[in-house]
């Protein structure tokens, strides 16, 4: 019974795994999002790293719109990935990318 309980376990993660591939969010792709994560985190935030400002430097107005609707109304989900949403709304400064986010 406990050997069944853990090819369950095994086969729903692979599952998900293969589910999460493709994962993006407001047209930033898992790479993108995955480049841009040490420069966010909530503990010892980085500088963004060269991919990051790549990604950022290509969101459009409807991006950073869809990115301030997560950071306004899905917290949760932010914290969740250890984010610091303020520094989020940093990120187009410190690419130099003259974007306006308010949010």
């Amino acid at each position: 019974m406990a050997i069944r309980k853990v090819v369950v376990f095994v086969v729903a993660l692979v599952v998900v795994w293969e589910a999460c591939d493709g994962f993006g969010l407001c047209n930033l792709q898992q790479q993108d999002l995955m480049a841009c994560q040490p420069a966010v985190a909530k503990d010892h935030p980085t500088k963004p790293s060269a991919g990051c400002c790549k990604a950022i430097k290509v969101l459009t107005p409807e991006d950073i719109e869809c990115l301030c609707d997560v950071k306004n109304n899905k917290p949760n989900l932010l914290h969740y990935f250890g984010v610091d949403p303020g520094r989020c709304m940093q990120l187009p400064g410190l690419c130099e990318y003259p974007v306006a986010v308010n949010c």
